[in-house]
């Protein structure tokens, strides 16, 4: 099917004399998703094209550029939802789309932005009138650049918020902060320069580099939903704002405490917003199977209501090289050959650099430029000062360079491998690989078990076997449950006596 049959890849900028396409209709359901995204290729090829070009922004390019906005925003978007069904890890298929979908962003960002600069430059052209329109367009188009930057976990540089910061400022220059417009995505209402600002800063103060895709795709979601509520203002009341954001600044939002640099601030606060989220608060949201909307749905509440968390043990400096093991079978791989003093000639080996520690946990630099694959929730094992740490992943920050920060919430230390025994009728004699933890920490003092996701864990009740003896334990609701792993405390029994005849 030749791509240039979707309208959206026709000519992006008419002609002198030349009028707009008319509207055409079309059935995404016709299109594969290969189809789709190599479409919103071509588009970004002529978006980069008419960029380096310095198009003149006169009335009919204007319009052409917001008529295609609203036309290509149900299939970026259609695009957006093939993505995001792909399962984890299918890097050969969804690598492209994602390329596909952060690069669309990029480049409407970079146009609009090109276009309302000119507009400013230039008040002689009488297009005032669409200025409000290309303003919120580039606020819009910025912030879902931000949100697929925070979905790859990759640091926002501070240009980036420098050039939000403009943007609002121009709105508030010439009165139209406030004012609400449609959205080239027909699924929301109108809304105004100030709420399409404040999107990425509260998602910002929810610290989305610890956080899931699919929570800050549901977090985004409950912001669009009720952020309306929340205002802008110039004046401080501290009983009412929490953050502060320095125009003059190329910094995300920051709270009042932090607020130590002169500038220009505006300030927010996050009472309306919680108090709209649990008035239109609908439960049957929140049903699924594992419960993840309520635990994100808890945090989002006590990020707002209360103090923000921030570290509160010291960090030491450590910049000390070692090896890193990625998910349960090479942790047991190497544990298991620890154990038995065989030598450590593991596949996949990896290095790191261990940055600093604390008493919840450490954090390690690895270079992710050749595929290694680290998600929220990953099992990780380092060797560590003759220690071996067991921990999962809760920050992630990847720059540029290809190397990531990454933060590891501590579980144990020297973990112990052991056996489980199902004793269920219809699992007799199935003998699980699994590591025993004794932990401390943000869990608290638990005895635990690791086991491997793919286990049926019908009935709970096990025998875990440990150097020739065996114990009777039930497994309690997991602590974690993830694709590759379950960490679950559990209750000891006591072995039914065998009747003598």
């Amino acid at each position: 099917m030749d791509i240039r049959s979707l309208p959206f890849v026709a000519k992006l900028f008419p002609a002198a004399g030349d009028g707009l396409a008319a509207p055409v209709r079309v059935d995404l359901e016709n299109y594969t998703a290969r189809e789709i995204c190599e479409s919103v290729e071509h588009l970004i090829q002529t978006l980069v094209a008419a960029r380096k070009k310095n198009v003149e922004w006169n009335r009919p390019n204007i319009e052409s550029l917001l008529y295609q906005d609203s036309f290509s925003a149900p299939i970026i978007h259609r695009l957006t939802q093939h993505y995001l069904a792909l399962p984890p890890y299918v890097s050969s298929v969804s690598g492209g789309f994602l390329a596909t979908i952060s690069g669309y962003w990029e480049e409407m960002s970079e146009i609009h932005l090109q276009s309302v600069a000119y507009l400013i430059s230039h008040p002689e052209s009488r297009l005032d009138a669409l200025l409000p329109l290309l303003t919120q367009r580039a606020l819009y188009h910025h912030a879902m650049q931000m949100k697929w930057l925070w979905l790859r976990y990759q640091v926002i540089p501070p240009y980036f918020w420098a050039r939000l910061h403009r943007l609002y400022a121009v709105a508030e220059k010439y009165g139209f902060a406030r004012t609400p417009m449609p959205l080239p995505d027909m699924q929301h209402a109108d809304t105004s320069c100030e709420t399409l600002y404040l999107r990425p800063q509260m998602l910002h103060s929810l610290r989305p580099d610890t956080l899931q895709p699919r929570e800050i795709e549901q977090l985004d979601e409950w912001i669009v939903r009720w952020s309306k509520s929340v205002l802008l203002e110039r004046t401080l009341i501290s009983e009412k704002h929490r953050y502060g954001v320095n125009l003059k600044a190329g910094n995300p939002p920051r709270p009042l405490a932090m607020l130590n640099e002169p500038g220009s601030y505006r300030y927010w606060g996050t009472g309306l917003m919680l108090a709209a989220m649990h008035a239109g608060h609908d439960q049957t949201d929140m049903e699924d199977g594992d419960g993840w909307r309520q635990v994100l749905w808890r945090r989002v509440v006590n990020d707002w209501s209360g103090t923000p968390p921030m570290r509160q043990h010291p960090r030491q400096i450590i910049g000390k090289q070692t090896e890193l093991f990625l998910g349960f079978d090479d942790i047991r791989s190497r544990i298991d050959r620890h154990v038995a003093r065989r030598p450590h000639n593991l596949p996949n080996l990896q290095r790191c650099r261990v940055r600093d520690e604390g008493v919840e946990g450490v954090g390690i630099s690895l270079n992710t430029s050749d595929g290694v694959s680290v998600a929220i929730n990953s099992l990780i094992g380092i060797n560590f000062d003759r220690r071996f740490l067991v921990g999962v992943v809760c920050r992630i920050r990847r720059h540029e360079s290809g190397w990531t920060e990454i933060g590891i919430r501590r579980l144990a230390e020297n973990a112990v491998p052991v056996k489980l025994e199902s004793i269920n009728v219809n699992l007799a004699g199935q003998m699980v690989d699994a590591l025993y933890l004794s932990m401390t920490g943000p869990y608290g003092r638990r005895r635990c078990v690791l086991i491997p996701a793919s286990i049926n864990r019908q009935g709970g009740q096990w025998r875990l076997v440990s150097q020739g003896r065996r114990h009777l334990i039930r497994l309690r609701t997991p602590l974690k449950d993830t694709q590759d792993y379950v960490l679950a405390d559990f209750d000891g029994l006591v072995e039914p006596e065998i009747p003598t005849l």
